[in-house]
């Protein structure tokens, strides 16, 4: 027997959170047990009640398992990673849903941060129409709901990453600055973890569609194909956003090259424009015996000529030449 809370008591997996929270769900001979944040006392309990097998109740005590599909005679074991956004870090996580299923009951167990999952167990505990919608013709098809709602949940995260994208590519040509940076660099690394999770998902979701065909009611395997397509979407999307960012990466590189190589030019010109004014005020100030005019009269108009005309001829010939420079 299931409870709401769960005892006190050592907390395997990531959370450490004791409220734990359990639903049992009842409808038309399909049971399905929702598990938030298990506890080794919920492992003992579907140990007793269903006999899974040790090493896969291991599985769902231990974070950070790969994506797989387990198949026995009358069971699947199911592994997911889906990806969540993080508001406070703007960064991309993995969460983990573990999965049973059989021919008359579907048990999911996870830490509750997936909206989708939970707002949906929250429903058909409530609801009974929701009941009759999701869980009238069996465990297959509830669980098509739940991963379909766990994909549709994946577009929003998508939607986010390119509208940063057109505004990273509004912004590049005129923004080559160190907040551009920290834009394209913050895109970039969530593009590769919304891929390094979705990546090994693909496979599984493959041998899924394979596997879950034997409790699937007739001609609705169609049902499994939908959610490969909603992978495969996602996957070229990601294929999509990650060449832009690179496109983008690559193009705001060049802009900071060139504007370093125009400050240098810039720095050049005024070297070279100003080389006269340095070594003839170098010679002329140096405080030794035998320097030329250093008691005639004009010797600072004379001194300030040399200078003043081969810096005005460097000048303008630099002036007249200045698309070779510029």
């Amino acid at each position: 027997m299931f409870y709401r809370k769960a005892p006190k008591g050592k907390v395997m997996r990531k959370s450490q959170d004791p409220t734990s929270e359990v639903k049992q769900i009842n409808h038309n001979g399909l049971k399905w047990i929702d598990i938030i944040k298990p506890t080794k006392n919920h492992i003992d309990t579907l140990k007793l009640q269903f006999n899974f097998h040790d090493l896969l109740l291991e599985d769902c005590l231990t974070e950070h398992q790969r994506p797989k599909v387990d198949d026995f005679d009358d069971y699947c074991f199911i592994v997911l990673h889906l990806p969540r956004y993080k508001k406070e870090t703007g960064s991309m996580e993995t969460e983990e849903v573990d999965i049973f299923i059989g021919s008359d009951y579907l048990v999911t167990l996870h830490e509750g941060e997936l909206k989708p999952l939970v707002g949906l167990a929250n429903v058909c505990s409530m609801k009974t129409a929701a009941k009759q919608e999701y869980m009238s013709k069996g465990s297959a098809l509830l669980l098509y709901e739940i991963i379909k709602r766990l994909f549709n949940y994946c577009f929003p995260m998508l939607d986010k990453i390119d509208i940063r994208l057109s505004d990273i590519n509004q912004n590049v040509f005129k923004d080559v600055s160190k907040t551009m940076l920290e834009t394209i660099t913050k895109t970039k690394m969530q593009i590769i973890n919304y891929r390094r999770v979705i990546k090994p998902l693909r496979p599984v979701i493959l041998m899924l569609e394979k596997v879950i065909t034997k409790f699937l009611p007739e001609d609705m395997d169609v049902y499994f194909d939908d959610i490969t397509d909603k992978m495969e979407k996602i996957w070229d999307m990601l294929e999509n956003h990650k060449e832009v960012i690179e496109s983008m990466d690559s193009t705001f590189s060049a802009l900071t090259n060139q504007r370093i190589n125009n400050l240098m030019r810039t720095f050049t010109v005024v070297q070279v424009v100003t080389l006269p004014m340095v070594l003839v005020g170098g010679l002329f100030s140096m405080n030794v015996e035998g320097v030329p005019m250093h008691l005639y009269p004009g010797g600072f108009w004379i001194v300030f000529g040399m200078i003043l005309v081969p810096t005005g001829l460097i000048a303008s010939i630099l002036m007249i030449n200045r698309k070779k420079w510029f």
